[in-house]
């Protein structure tokens, strides 16, 4: 989630930009077996972090929001008190990520400057959803920080989840690899139904470029370099979190159902009713609110890989592709599974088109529009200082 580009620029000038400071406050919470504790403060992005934007609902489904009260805009953000380490780590989300206002990002990372393993740009492994302020950019990416040395492994990707609001984020970490997905739609452990896309980052020297100890595992929802183009609040529900530690069984059941046809929808009042069953059949169809019920998926999408690269960013910090392995699930029959609720605040977000990137996704990933014309070194530098803005944000709230 951070990205290298703080090194370019005065200490006081990223803390000008990212209001860099320590929670002011911290609150526990005990979700999915796990203590957590709540950025009250400096975070990443331009909005502090408030506990009051976090909850737990009656199902059990964890709210993260971004909130503007008066002038003032506040997000998300938490941790766990526990190390995580070795092991499979999954999250069925609800919430149009693919269709996120520019500026808003969610991210989904074991993060070890926080408990003192490891300095920023360290010791970390993220999912994120975001644009990252380019409204025609990619929506997401997979990036993995060394144990200690400099190499840096990503990929990017622009995916749409065909106006459901239903997804699934997962990786298996081990001491030689890390392997990234993204499914449509609720899926159980074990399942790569409807699969969006996989990368698998095993790079040479894994001792010193995969991460090697426990970490504490972040979630955090905020703004990027400005609160959201339309002003209107955000949240994101999180349904369920899982993490099975390597050795230990895979599940073979639990919640599944293919990702809902409901709305994308970002309004509080008439958002689309939850919907998943056990076994990955979801009764679905009918959504409450008036919003639009579960359609039908058949058939999965498979993102195809793309070659390693390794591209050098002014400042000096490579960044490596990897192997991106090609994905090749195919979902059965797909079930019917309603939508959820997303933000409030009663803005639509429009459905975005396109399938999975079957591209190469290695290589550095410059924060700028595809249409931004020729790879100047006036863009890598402007692709550089995107890495870094982003690098920047755990420092920012160190524990």
């Amino acid at each position: 989630m951070p990205r290298n580009f703080a090194h370019k620029l005065p200490f006081f000038a990223v803390a000008a930009v990212l209001g860099l400071g320590h929670p002011a406050h911290a609150a526990d919470l005990k979700w999915k077996g796990f203590d957590w504790n709540f950025t009250d403060g400096g975070m990443a992005g331009v909005a502090d972090g408030s506990s009051a934007n976090i909850s737990v609902d009656n199902d059990g489904y964890l709210h993260l929001r971004v909130v503007k009260n008066g002038n003032t805009w506040t997000a998300s953000e938490m941790f766990t008190v526990q190390k995580l380490g070795f092991g499979t780590y999954q999250w069925q989300i609800e919430g149009p990520v693919d269709v996120f206002d520019k500026q808003m990002v969610l991210g989904l990372f074991p993060y070890g400057p926080a408990a003192g393993i490891g300095g920023d740009g360290t010791n970390e492994i993220d999912i994120e959803f975001s644009r990252w302020g380019q409204a025609n950019g990619p929506n997401a990416d997979f990036t993995d920080y060394p144990n200690s040395g400099n190499v840096i492994g990503e990929t990017t990707f622009k995916f749409s989840l065909g106006g459901g609001t239903s997804s699934t984020a997962r990786f298996t970490w081990t001491k030689d690899s890390i392997e990234s997905s993204v499914l449509k739609g609720h899926q159980p452990l074990a399942s790569e139904a409807d699969l969006i896309k996989k990368w698998k980052y095993a790079p040479n020297d894994a001792g010193t470029n995969i991460p090697q100890q426990a970490m504490p595992l972040g979630m955090n929802l905020w703004c990027f370099g400005a609160p959201p183009t339309d002003g209107q609040n955000v949240e994101i529900v999180i349904r369920d979190f899982q993490f099975i530690k390597e050795g230990d069984p895979i599940p073979s059941g639990g919640t599944g159902g293919t990702g809902g046809g409901g709305s994308a929808g970002m309004g509080g009042g008439g958002a689309n009713a939850g919907g998943s069953a056990a076994g990955g059949n979801a009764s679905g169809g009918n959504a409450s609110g008036g919003a639009n019920g579960g359609g039908t998926n058949q058939g999965g999408v498979s993102a195809g890989g793309g070659g390693a690269s390794t591209v050098e960013p002014s400042g000096g910090m490579p960044v490596q592709g990897g192997n991106a392995t090609s994905g090749g699930g195919s979902s059965a029959a797909g079930a019917n599974s309603a939508g959820t609720v997303s933000s409030s605040g009663g803005a639509n977000a429009g459905s975005s088109a396109g399938a999975a990137d079957s591209g190469n996704d290695g290589g550095c990933s410059c924060r700028v529009a595809p249409d931004a014309g020729s790879h100047s070194l006036g863009l890598l530098t402007l692709a550089a200082l995107g890495l870094a803005l982003r690098k920047r944000h755990r420092a920012s709230s160190a524990r």
